[in-house]
């Protein structure tokens, strides 16, 4: 009997804050559904004891159809998680994509003011919109052995058979499988088409993430001066004066913190759907090399410009790693910075995000063997 996966999603310092009731509530929900279906579950739940890329990537890249469930556990932390981030978009859009959305199935587990704003500027918060959640909200309080607990378990399980079933019957009436054929026929003759358009959209990320930089490098001259003062005046000088610094930061960051905030939401937006053709893109070029050596070039060509774009990001975005670590000292040191820097921090991760996402590629592309070719004049993997 072939296994099925199930994926959990959840920010592992939630799971402490619980003692361990997040970790235990994915036991339970795939404890219900293989009772329900007779079918085991390898459940994907600590995401320590996997390699981004290597585990998950392939398989959910195979077909959506295949998967029991993907479960985002949602929290205000949640979102400022770049790995959760991470997860969350690139299962929903795929699910979304091949039509399988139901197998995507948030868990509300402590709801905040932001997942509801209107209009929503975070794109992932928008997102988890736009799927059927589960409010656990008043759950998460219940004993485990308890009845409520029990019965809930078993709902979430009984979602995720019906969706399953439902996936399975859209695959066996051919819309699923059409889905994803039309999107191979496309890759497989739009290959190099998709490398030009590869070749257009790169550099305009790279100018957004110049463009970051140069937002990040004023925030944090501002911010270098502010400590400064504060360190300053931090003897002798009163409590009032300190405050007056602060404000006058934060004053300073609210502009740049929404600037980037906004960078970081544009950026994580266009960066899924140029992953997805740069994977493409990757995957494919040994085959079409082999069928067309004299497509090396534009393949070496290309590697090339994802290189030198990966090269500018970490050049551009530098700072970003010493900025987070500065931000809470600051955010802790006065009321008028929570917001802005509040805000600041959330753009921040998301551009974390995208520069991991990025580095993968880089990966991907040392591990390209166009094997043995007739003499073009190029030669190797595009290093």
């Amino acid at each position: 009997m072939a296994v099925i996966d199930g994926f959990w999603s959840y920010v592992h310092v939630d799971d402490d804050a619980e003692s361990g009731r997040v970790a235990q509530l994915a036991r339970d929900v795939a404890s219900q559904f293989e009772m329900q279906t007779g079918e085991p579950i390898q459940l994907f739940l600590d995401r320590d004891n996997l390699i981004w890329g290597d585990d998950w990537h392939p398989k959910i890249d195979q077909s959506l159809s295949s998967i029991a469930f993907f479960i985002p556990v949602i929290t205000p932390r949640y979102f400022k998680s770049a790995e959760c981030r991470r997860e969350l978009n690139f299962f929903a859009r795929n699910a979304e994509r091949l039509g399988v959305k139901e197998l995507v199935l948030p868990i509300l587990y402590v709801d905040f003011p932001a997942l509801h704003k209107d209009p929503q500027t975070d794109d992932l918060m928008a997102m988890v919109g736009r799927f059927q959640w589960v409010d656990w909200t008043s759950l998460r309080f219940a004993e485990s052995t308890s009845g409520d607990y029990k019965r809930a378990v078993s709902g979430l399980a009984e979602r995720l058979v019906a969706a399953n079933a439902a996936a399975d019957k859209a695959a066996a009436n051919g819309s699923v499988i059409a889905n994803i054929e039309a999107s191979e026929d496309v890759d497989e003759f739009g290959t190099l088409d998709k490398l030009g358009l590869m070749e257009e959209a790169l550099p305009d990320l790279s100018q957004t993430i110049i463009a970051i930089g140069q937002t990040i490098e004023e925030i944090g001259e501002a911010m270098t001066l502010a400590t400064t003062n504060m360190a300053a005046q931090a003897s002798g000088s009163t409590i009032a004066a300190r405050l007056t610094v602060a404000r006058q930061l934060a004053q300073k960051l609210k502009a740049p913190a929404a600037e980037i905030h906004s960078y970081g939401n544009q950026f994580a937006s266009r960066l899924h759907d140029v992953d997805e053709g740069v994977r493409i893109i990757i995957q494919r070029a040994p085959v079409e090399v082999r069928e067309d050596p004299d497509s090396t070039d534009s393949f070496v060509t290309f590697f090339s410009t994802v290189r030198d774009m990966v090269q500018q990001s970490e050049i551009g975005l530098s700072a970003v790693g010493s900025m987070v670590e500065a931000l809470s000292p600051l955010e802790k040191s006065s009321r008028d910075l929570r917001a802005p820097i509040r805000t600041l921090r959330e753009g921040l991760t998301l551009l974390v995000e995208g520069l991991s996402v990025m580095k993968a590629w880089v990966v991907l592309i040392d591990e390209v063997d166009f094997g043995e070719l007739p003499s073009t004049g190029t030669a190797d993997s595009g290093q």
